[in-house]
């Protein structure tokens, strides 16, 4: 981005010199970038052939969120990831270390398992082969009559690990990076607030009728927000967002939630536009304190509420980490937001090996009593094909605001295909996230087929 552009953003980064407390400065940094403005071929989202080589050489190799530790917090504990056509068992070690396998028998290959639950060992339901939690066999019937085994390796086949956040995350590709290095500095922007300070308090899954990246790119910028969302738009910077871009597979907006955003607005006294804040945005009134502004009174507020749920202080977090709307984006499909203006996290994935259909979710995570152990995620809710978000009364406030993006999701899914463009237009700030990740995803397809 050039310096006449990005001149004419507000940045997160200034509001963060003024916060009343000091951010960490990775969390602080803001990036420079241009990634021109070619257009996004649409073939990219309806075609079946661009969907097998995304599956075949992009799935295949990348890091990727399989579920919450807390899906499987004991020994024995198994939750399945599905990608495409391939199925993972994913699973708590004695140890309590986590690993994954492929969820098929070495024998005629049946399926091991199916959803989640908690066995002492996997049994193929089929003719009885059996494997340890290590993945290790555990016995053959009638072995006796497959002498060809001694020569064979019979360990379930596994994927590379790793846990981030509370989150656990696989790959394929026993090759791939280590995923310390494919996240780069993350880790920085998450210290003053880990994510493994959270608990998963709703799960939300739905079978949504477009591509896995219509889906996503729904929630990827906030050039939407004020024509989708207006109801959001009245004390939130959202035309002025800030975006990021740390390495090929870390990306962030970054928007003020709570700010004084025309003239009428910054004319007002700061009690004056606590009244209005409060009046627009549904938020009990709150009486400034002298000299106090509505920012930081909306702050400490949620700091008393935060550091109650956690049993520990969070005085030492910044207003902007309290209040407002920062969402990380992990390639190819995960999007933790950062703090407690959005306590919250998008999965997007193909829903089975279907191009024209994929699964979202969203997990809310709350504060969690640190003093204990982190307690079990909830059943996933599945949103049937005809109710509406707003019916899922867990989703509380935020249910309405994902239906007016259902509506623009399945006007895309829709759009492609009769449209007579070839690409599609990105603008060259705001939508730079999405052409970030349409190259990572072409940089896999080079690498051609997996050997």
């Amino acid at each position: 981005m050039s310096n006449e552009t990005s001149a004419k953003q507000p940045t997160l980064t200034q509001w963060l010199a003024k916060d009343t407390r000091k951010a960490p400065p990775a969390y602080a940094r803001r990036t420079e970038f241009d990634l021109g403005v070619e257009d996004a071929p649409v073939a990219r989202y309806i075609s079946r052939e661009f969907h097998e080589l995304e599956m075949k050489r992009m799935w295949s190799r990348a890091w990727q969120m399989a579920c919450h530790e807390s899906n499987i917090p004991a020994a024995g504990d198994y939750t399945t990831y599905e990608i495409g056509n391939r199925s993972w068992i994913v699973t708590r070690q004695k140890d309590g270390s986590i690993k994954a396998f492929v969820n098929a028998c070495l024998h005629r290959g049946m399926q091991l398992v199916e959803g989640s639950g908690k066995l002492p060992a996997f049994v193929c339901p089929f003719h009885g082969w059996s494997w340890n939690l290590d993945g290790t066999n555990r016995g053959v019937t009638e072995r006796w009559d497959l002498p060809q085994l001694k020569d064979r390796d019979i360990c379930l086949p596994h994927a590379k690990v790793a846990t981030w956040g509370g989150f656990v995350f696989i790959n394929p590709d026993h090759d791939a990076q280590p995923f310390e290095d494919y996240i780069g500095d993350l880790d920085e922007h998450f210290v003053s607030d880990p994510l493994e300070h959270r608990r998963v308090a709703v799960h939300v899954a739905r079978v949504t009728p477009a591509n896995w990246k219509v889906a996503m790119e729904a929630f990827i910028e906030s050039y939407h927000v004020s024509p989708t969302h207006p109801q959001a738009v009245p004390v939130s910077e959202y035309a002025e967002t800030q975006y990021d871009i740390y390495n090929e597979n870390v990306s962030r907006l970054a928007t003020v939630s709570i700010a004084p955003v025309n003239e009428t607005l910054k004319n007002m006294s700061e009690q004056e536009f606590a009244d209005f804040g409060a009046r627009s945005t549904g938020r009990e009134p709150v009486q400034l304190k002298p000299g106090q502004t509505y920012r930081q009174a909306l702050a400490e507020e949620r700091r008393a509420v935060v550091g109650a749920a956690m049993g520990r202080s969070v005085d030492h977090l910044t207003d902007c980490e309290m209040l407002d709307a920062v969402e990380y984006f992990v390639f190819p499909n995960f999007m933790p937001w950062h703090g407690y203006g959005l306590q919250i996290a998008y999965r997007f994935r193909p829903h089975g090996d279907d191009h024209e259909s994929c699964i979202m979710e969203v997990y809310f995570l709350l504060p969690r009593n640190l003093s204990e152990p982190c307690p079990r995620a909830p059943e996933t809710i599945w949103i049937a094909d005809d109710a509406k978000f707003a019916d899922v009364e867990e989703l509380g406030r935020i249910g309405p605001i994902f239906d007016q993006d259902w509506v623009n999701i399945l006007g895309v899914a829709k759009g492609l295909k009769s449209t007579v463009k070839r690409g599609l237009m990105l603008s060259r700030y705001q939508e730079a996230r999405i052409r970030h990740y349409h190259k990572r995803i072409d940089a896999f397809i080079a690498q051609g087929d997996p050997a």
